[in-house]
C-alpha cells in the first residue's frame, strides 16, 4: 500500500540525514579540535608575553627604587652641606636631571603595568574560550576514521534508492511527502500507537480510526492526516487488521 511504501521512504530518509548529521558533526569536531590547538598556542604566546612584562616589571622598580633614591641623597646634600654656587647650582641641575630620568621611568612603569593587564585579559578571554570549546567538543559524539569513512562510503547508494521510490510514487502523494518533509525535518509521518498520533500525543477522532483500519488504496486521497499536527498518519499492518 502507498503508506507502507511511504513509512519506509520516510525510514530511509531519516536515516540518510542521521548518517549526514554524523558527517557533519565529524566535520565539526575536527574544526573545534584545530581551534583549541589554535587558542592553546595563542595562550601560551601570551603566558610567554607575561613573563617578560613581569621581568620588565621588576626591572623598572629597581631602576625607580635607585633612582629616587640618588634624589633623595642629592635634595639631602643640598640642605645639609655648606656649598659654593656653583656646586649648589650643578646639584640643582643633577637632581633635575635625575627627577626627568624618574619621570620617564614611572611613565614607562604606568604604559608597562597597562600592556600588563592587557595581555592578563587576552589569557582570560582565551582560557574561557578553550573551555568553552573542550565542552563544546565533549558534546559531540566522537567516531572513528573507519566509521566515518563506512558512513560516506553508503550515502550515494542511500541518496539513489530515496530518489528511485520518490520517482515511483504518484505525483500528488509525492509533493504532500516531500512539503511535510521539509515542515517537519524529513519526518512527514506519525505512526499511531492506542489511537494516538505519536507525534502531538492527542487522541484521534473515530472517524479517523476507521478511515485509518480502511485504508488501503493507492492514491494521495488514501493518505489520512492528523487534524491537529497534519502530518501523514501510519498505522502498523497489524493495527489495520
Amino acid at each position: 500500500m502507498l503508506i507502507d511504501k511511504l513509512w519506509e521512504l520516510q525510514e530511509l530518509q531519516l536515516d540518510y540525514r542521521q548518517k549526514q548529521r554524523l558527517l557533519e558533526e565529524s566535520d565539526l569536531s575536527s574544526s573545534l579540535t584545530a581551534k583549541i590547538a589554535e587558542t592553546h598556542d595563542r595562550l601560551t604566546t601570551l603566558q610567554s608575553q607575561l613573563e617578560d612584562f613581569k621581568a620588565q616589571e621588576a626591572k623598572i622598580g629597581e631602576k625607580l627604587d635607585e633612582l629616587s633614591a640618588k634624589v633623595h641623597e642629592a635634595g639631602a646634600k643640598l640642605g645639609k652641606e655648606e656649598m659654593s654656587e656653583d656646586k649648589v647650582q650643578k646639584l640643582e641641575e643633577k637632581m633635575k636631571k635625575l627627577t626627568l630620568e624618574k619621570e620617564k621611568v614611572e611613565e614607562a612603569q604606568s604604559r608597562n603595568f597597562h600592556d600588563r593587564q592587557d595581555i592578563e585579559d587576552q589569557i582570560r578571554a582565551a582560557e574561557m574560550l578553550t573551555e568553552k570549546l573542550r565542552k563544546e567538543l565533549a558534546a559531540i559524539p566522537q567516531s572513528d576514521d573507519v566509521s566515518r569513512a563506512a558512513v560516506k562510503k553508503s550515502l550515494p547508494a542511500l541518496e539513489k534508492d530515496i530518489r528511485s521510490r520518490k520517482d515511483r510514487l504518484p505525483l500528488k502523494a509525492k509533493l504532500i511527502f516531500e512539503n511535510l518533509s521539509e515542515k517537519f525535518s524529513g519526518a512527514p509521518i506519525a505512526r499511531v500507537t492506542s489511537s494516538t498520533c505519536e507525534y502531538c500525543h492527542v487522541r484521534l477522532p473515530q472517524k479517523t480510526l476507521v478511515s485509518l483500519h480502511n485504508a488501503g488504496g493507492e492514491g494521495a486521497e488514501d493518505l489520512i492526516r492528523c487534524e491537529i499536527c497534519g502530518k501523514i498518519l501510519y498505522a502498523p499492518t497489524k493495527d489495520r487488521e
